[in-house]
């Protein structure tokens, strides 16, 4: 009984292991069929994605070239409608005996003949305008109009209190004046004591004036001495925004223009 229960089990053994192996077998092919399916799958949609892309390209080209010869078309039509207004320029086939008389219609201008016309061409003259230099009756309404020919005294910044003369003079007034003054002036370097004498401080006023002058300070279409004293009273930042006198300052300077003959 025992060798016969050892070669059953022996079988029984050996049977299992085919089974066992021809499972296997079995799921790798299945398996190999599956990628096989898939490859087929993915190859497919490329392939409808490619003839998709590959038709839509086509319409997009074919519609662009119809939009581009419409294009041409068009400018061809306006090109020959627009040429009959193109006037003496236009010859038609029928006209081309008449060329000779359109040559005669254009007569050759030449140098002697333009020097032999009476000239009507006038060149362009801009209108007088005044010195940017004040004059000596200007320069006396300016002192009258900043303090009225009282020498004042000028609280300049970073500075204590000090005379700054008739035409009320400021230290920065004068550092900007004195940029075009002599430097050889020895008189006009000092500012104390230039401000309060009168000559010297005419040629800070009248340097003043020639630097930031020429600018119509109250709109009147003219620089004059009321131009150069509101350059003097307001600076030529006030003078740019035409800022006005005060009204003391603007009495003061009508009379004065109207006493020394000033319009």
């Amino acid at each position: 009984m025992e060798p016969t229960c050892s070669s059953s089990v022996a079988e029984l053994a050996k049977y299992s292991e085919d089974n066992v192996e021809t499972d296997e077998s079995k799921v790798v092919e299945h398996q190999e069929y599956a990628e096989a399916l898939s490859m087929s799958g993915e190859s497919r949609k490329r392939k409808r994605w490619t003839r998709r892309s590959c038709c839509t390209r086509q319409v997009l080209s074919t519609g662009a070239i119809f939009i581009a010869l419409l294009l041409i078309i068009g400018a061809i039509y306006m090109h020959l409608r627009q040429k009959h207004h193109l006037g003496r320029l236009h010859i038609n086939l029928k006209d081309r005996g008449q060329v000779e008389v359109l040559e005669e219609d254009f007569p050759m201008v030449t140098v002697a003949g333009v020097d032999a016309q009476t000239p009507t061409i006038t060149k362009f003259q801009p209108p007088p305008t005044s010195s940017p230099v004040p004059s000596a009756k200007c320069l006396a309404c300016m002192a009258t109009t900043a303090t009225d020919n009282i020498p004042a005294i000028c609280r300049n910044r970073g500075r204590p209190e000090e005379p700054c003369g008739i035409y009320r003079i400021s230290h920065v007034y004068w550092q900007d004046a004195l940029r075009i003054i002599d430097p050889d002036d020895s008189l006009a370097q000092d500012y104390g004591r230039c401000v309060v004498d009168v000559q010297c401080a005419e040629r800070i006023v009248r340097s003043y004036v020639q630097r930031y002058g020429g600018e119509d300070c109250n709109g009147d279409g003219r620089i004059e001495c009321r131009d150069h004293v509101r350059l003097h009273m307001r600076g030529p930042g006030g003078c740019h925004r035409q800022e006005p006198l005060g009204s003391l300052s603007e009495r003061r300077l009508e009379n004065c223009l109207k006493y020394r003959g000033i319009t």
